[in-house]
Formats: structure tokens, sequence, C-alpha cells
């Protein structure tokens, strides 16, 4: 009997999920109108639950693309939360929220410091709360 060799079959079409991430990238318009066809979705939401919604809403296969291109195991809390995953496929996106080199190799540089007097982290003074008194551990009762 002869062998039949089992390749996965990609789902989708490569370069059209590329090319409508490549629009999104550089139409701020195109992405914010696909993210409002996500009204009336009821979050959380998986990749499929954002699919067949975008399917009843468009027929448009690059806004269907463009959705396909979401990660399928993560659970979209809002569109917020889709439109920062679509927005991370842009490289200056990725450039703009990527560790510096000196902060990765000294953690220091970010310019916070531990206050030794109440072991908190603050960048300065003005953003320690003031409006509330601090009860240590050693206060409370039972």
């Amino acid at each position: 009997m002869p062998r039949k060799d089992h390749h996965h079959e990609p789902t989708h079409d490569s370069e059209s999920l590329n090319q409508a991430v490549g629009r999104a990238i550089n139409d701020q318009n195109f992405l914010n109108t696909s993210i409002n066809l996500l009204r009336g979705l009821n979050f959380p939401a998986f990749k499929n639950n954002i699919i067949d919604h975008i399917k009843k809403a468009t027929k448009d296969p690059g806004v269907i693309f463009l959705f396909e291109s979401l990660d399928r195991y993560i659970q979209y809390k809002d569109q917020y939360h889709v439109h920062k995953a679509l927005e991370v496929n842009d490289p200056k996106k990725k450039e703009e929220n990527q560790i510096t080199d000196q902060t990765r190799n000294d953690p220091s540089s970010t310019g916070r410091t531990i206050d030794s007097n109440n072991d908190t982290e603050t960048m300065n003074e003005s953003e320690e709360r003031k409006d509330i008194p601090e009860i240590t551990p050693t206060t409370m009762s039972d």
C-alpha cells in the first residue's frame, strides 16, 4: 500500500495575512474601522469568536485576514486588547515598546529608586501617597 505523506496545509493565505497586517500598519483608519466592527461582541473572546463576529459584520477579505493574524490561544479582554495585539505587528510600535539594552544591562537606570525609609519604590516624592496613613502589620489586631 503506498504511503501517504501528511502535510500540514495552512488554513490561511500568508500573503493575504501579511497584506492585511501591512495595510493596518500604514493605514490607521483601516485599523480603527476594523476594530470598530467588534462592537457588540461579548468579551472576553478568543480569536474564533472574533472571526465569527467579523464575518457577520463584513465580507471584506482584508478585514477578515487582519483578524486572522491574531493569536488563537489568547483570550482578548476587550476591543482595546485586540487593537494592541494587532499593533504588535507594527515594527515602529515594537521598537517603541522594546526594552533598551541599557535598561536590560543596568535595570537601576530606569530612574526608580527604593526609599529605604519605607521600602517603597518611587520615582520621586510627588509619586508617594500622603493621603492615607500607612498601617503596619503589627498595628492590625484580630
